[in-house]
């Protein structure tokens, strides 16, 4: 039995493979500074594993912190992959490889493992990230912009008029006070971006992509997008158990 962790820049996707599938999985939020405490609460339960596969952008200190704690209660040590310059068919564009999140490496390898064909990933975390694959399995580049939670946050820290909370209502309509423009603002920023990259994209390829979207707010974004998305809530942590499995 596996243990995957997909540690992103505030919350942990984790899950347990057993015969190459995935049994059992769940989501934590995290404290940086209390990192150890939020595992022994969240997975402490867990009977020892033969080992764990960690994907982790969160910084060297949360994982030194894992390491220590995994040590510490089952005697293991962890791995994590690192971003290449390709997998099989798939080729980075990035001319420095480490420059790119391995969360967004790992979705592609899924995505493209999955279907070998033109691909428009798109990641909902902390951040937005768009990455654009041809059928050839070329890598053709993407974006990163706030996601969700932080435009809405960026506007009302940084602009003094505006005193409001933010919520997740998912909506793109017009909107008549301010707490509910700044929410259906984001969430209309977000999707026009996503749908413009696909019709960029199926303009270049002249074909449509296959389309995949996942992430903590993939959900309720997808709901709002044009172009059809399947949403895959666990892309990175399969990524993870597919790189794993391709260097042993």
């Amino acid at each position: 039995m596996k243990l995957l962790l997909d540690i992103g820049n505030s919350s942990v996707n984790w899950a347990l493979e057993q015969g190459g599938q995935l049994t059992i999985d769940g989501v934590f939020s995290y404290d940086k500074n209390n990192f150890d405490k939020n595992l022994q609460k969240n997975l402490s339960f867990l009977q020892i594993p033969t080992k764990i596969l960690v994907a982790n952008v969160a910084g060297n200190k949360v994982f030194a912190d894992l390491e220590y704690w995994v040590n510490q209660r089952w005697q293991l040590k962890c791995w994590q992959p690192s971003v290449s310059a390709k997998f099989n068919q798939l080729k980075n564009s990035y001319n420095n490889t480490q420059e790119m999140g391995i969360d967004r490496w790992l979705a592609m390898v899924a995505a493209w493992e999955e279907h070998k064909t033109a691909l428009c990933v798109v990641g909902c975390g902390t951040a937005l990230t768009i990455d654009s694959i041809d059928s050839q399995g070329n890598h053709l580049g993407g974006y990163i912009v706030p996601g969700i939670e932080l435009m809405q946050q960026a506007l009302i820290m940084k602009t003094e008029s505006i005193n409001v909370s933010t919520n997740k209502h998912v909506s793109i309509a017009y909107a008549q006070g301010t707490q509910t423009a700044i929410n259906n603002g984001a969430f209309f920023a977000t999707t026009a971006m996503i749908d413009r990259v696909v019709m960029n994209l199926s303009d270049q390829l002249k074909t449509s992509p296959k389309c995949i979207i996942f992430g903590g707010m993939a959900e309720l974004i997808g709901r709002l997008l044009k172009n059809k998305f399947q949403h895959e809530s666990n892309l990175v942590l399969y990524g993870l158990l597919i790189v794993h499995k391709a260097y042993q």
